[in-house]
């Protein structure tokens, strides 16, 4: 459960970090100073740390949870680029680093998926 909940938090922490760079002029979101915002999601890795909520042996988590986040935050910036929000930061579909980056994550993604089926099979009871 405090996995779930951790992760959540952090996901929740991501998305008000990204739609305060859209949307600055947000009434509640764009309240928030970005520097709190990166407080709270480093409190809360540390807090995952603490409760071993993060289970940095296994391949199988490490991979699900980097394609959860790397497609989710794809899916957002599309999102609210399509919603008409212009990120400050310059976080854009329409930036060749954003591409390179996407395209980087996506091979460490990769990279890991065969990690997992070399895991898998020299240890098959997992």
């Amino acid at each position: 459960m405090k996995n779930i909940a951790l992760h959540s938090l952090l996901v929740l922490a991501f998305t008000v970090l990204l739609i305060s760079d859209f949307f600055p002029e947000f009434p509640v979101i764009g309240a928030l100073p970005v520097s709190f915002l990166f407080v709270i999601i480093i409190v809360i890795y540390i807090v995952m740390f603490i409760t071993k909520a993060i289970d940095s042996r296994d391949p199988l988590y490490r991979f699900k949870t980097q394609l959860f986040l790397t497609t989710y935050l794809v899916v957002m910036v599309f999102a609210l680029t399509a919603l008409g929000g212009e990120s400050e930061l310059g976080i854009t579909p329409y930036h060749e680093i954003f591409w390179f980056i996407v395209i980087v994550s996506f091979g460490d993604l990769l990279f890991q998926w065969r990690r997992v089926k070399r895991h898998r099979t020299m240890n098959p009871e997992d």
